[in-house]
């Protein structure tokens, strides 16, 4: 039987080399030859859970770094009013200032006119007169916890009769009563406070 040329050539071919076949199966590329076989498989990366993972790391840094500056910045204004309530509070402990009834100026002011008046020219908070509209302007705490700048209040809650401003080391300045100069005081268990409040805003 006679074959053509071309035909005797592919057919040697075939015997020497194989009959090549390719398949592909996700990111699997293979190579099938019978005398020769390898799979080539591409590298798998995520890369959109990287960045997303990435990215959402950063943003929680952001947020954590935000929220300890604003903390910082909260914490810093607060010392710096608190400050200033306790350095006017001591000046005007040394001013002769007379206690008078219902009064809230240098020239006479008892004890919730002494805190609200510290309070509005030190650090721009009005507390209001009388001592029970201020205790709705503080967070109440133990006498123990308090803090400088903080009030200090005798009598229950929602019906105390006296205020005075703590300076610390564990004294306050106060308009006493009828007869006395706003002064400096201090804590003892004979006079002792009811609870304190650390003023808002």
């Amino acid at each position: 039987m006679k074959f053509s040329k071309s035909l005797l050539a592919l057919a040697f071919a075939g015997t020497i080399f194989g009959i090549s076949t390719t398949s592909t199966n996700a990111d699997t590329y293979t190579s099938h030859n019978s005398a020769y076989s390898a799979n080539y498989q591409t590298p798998k990366t995520n890369q959109t859970n990287y960045s997303q993972k990435t990215n959402s790391n950063q943003t929680n840094t952001n947020y954590a770094a935000n929220s300890a500056n604003t903390t910082a910045a909260q914490a810093d204004a607060t010392s710096s009013k608190a400050t200033a309530v306790i350095n006017l509070a001591k000046q005007l402990a040394g001013q002769n200032i007379p206690y008078v009834w219902g009064g809230e100026s240098l020239k006479g002011m008892d004890c919730s006119g002494l805190t609200d008046y510290v309070y509005q020219q030190a650090a721009g908070i009005s507390l209001g007169h009388y001592t029970v509209t201020q205790e709705s302007h503080v967070t109440k705490e133990t006498v123990s916890n308090a803090q400088p700048g903080d009030l200090l209040f005798w009598g229950n809650q929602g019906a105390s009769y006296h205020v005075a401003i703590y300076i610390g080391n564990n004294q306050y300045v106060a308009a006493p009563q009828p007869g006395q100069n706003v002064e400096i005081q201090t804590i003892n268990s004979a006079f002792m406070p009811s609870f304190a409040g650390h003023v808002n805003g």
